[in-house]
């Protein structure tokens, strides 16, 4: 009974929201999201297009740095942010609809760099790692004892310092196993030249983050949109589909880092 009454409430919520409209901010965050010519699209960019098709929600997207969208994105109420970790810290600051994809993050080093080998957060103040301003591992680096301009490298995006990190001026950057052959073959270079030293404490899943004057009902009827694409399949081949389809895209260099 359940069931039927939330797939009614579903298939209701689309022309509630005809006329609704979502100002969408989200990074250069391959595979997860990035621009392609006029359109925003990766991974979770495709799915929430998605998403706003199936509720009828007019959902425009830009790409900024991710410090000022997430500023803009808390000053407006029809804004949203993807893709955004779900902490503790910004529990409250946002409605949330997700999880979209995600994957475990890692310090990487250089193969050729042996000596650069932290057992534990402690050994890695050794070291220094880049991270973009406003990160959510910024924030949980500096309250584990890193200090910016000495053993913390800001950078204004996550793939920025890939090439000074292959060049061996920065000693650790923080990646996944899903964007780190999507930022090297950007740079012509294969992720057999990484490995992973140190997992880090995962942060939350990641989301889309809404600001908290969107109503309720309009989050909710995206929220069961994504639900329903998990049970049919139709996320899942997302994923899968602009996995794959991304990688030819940053080899040729079409998709660009920073």
């Amino acid at each position: 009974m359940c069931r039927l009454f939330c797939t009614v409430l579903f298939f209701i919520a689309g022309p509630i929201y005809a006329a609704a409209s979502l100002q969408l901010l989200t990074e250069h965050f391959p595979p997860y999201n990035y621009q392609d010519g006029d359109r925003i699209t990766g991974i979770n960019a495709e799915i929430i297009h998605r998403l706003c098709e199936i509720t009828n929600t007019a959902c425009s997207m830009q790409l900024y740095p991710w410090l000022r969208a997430y500023e803009y994105t808390l000053q407006n109420p029809k804004g949203g942010l993807f893709t955004t970790s779900r902490t503790p810290e910004r529990q409250a600051k946002f409605q949330w609809v997700g999880p979209l994809a995600s994957s475990r993050a890692f310090l990487y080093r250089l193969k050729s760099r042996p000596e650069v080998n932290p057992k534990d957060l402690q050994q890695a103040q050794q070291f220094g790692i880049a991270v973009a301003r406003g990160d959510v591992y910024e924030e949980f680096l500096l309250q584990n004892g890193f200090v910016r301009g000495k053993n913390l490298l800001d950078f204004p995006s996550k793939s920025a310092p890939i090439a000074l990190f292959l060049q061996g001026k920065v000693d650790l950057i923080i990646g996944s196993e899903l964007v780190m052959p999507a930022w090297l073959a950007a740079h012509n270079s294969r992720v057999e030249l990484v490995e992973p030293v140190l997992e880090l404490e995962t942060k939350g899943d990641n989301y889309l983050a809404l600001n908290l004057a969107v109503p309720p009902a309009q989050v909710q009827a995206l929220q069961q949109a994504l639900d329903e694409m998990k049970r049919s399949g139709e996320y899942q081949r997302i994923v899968a589909r602009l996995f794959v389809e991304a990688m030819p895209e940053v080899r040729s260099n079409k998709v660009k880092t920073p």
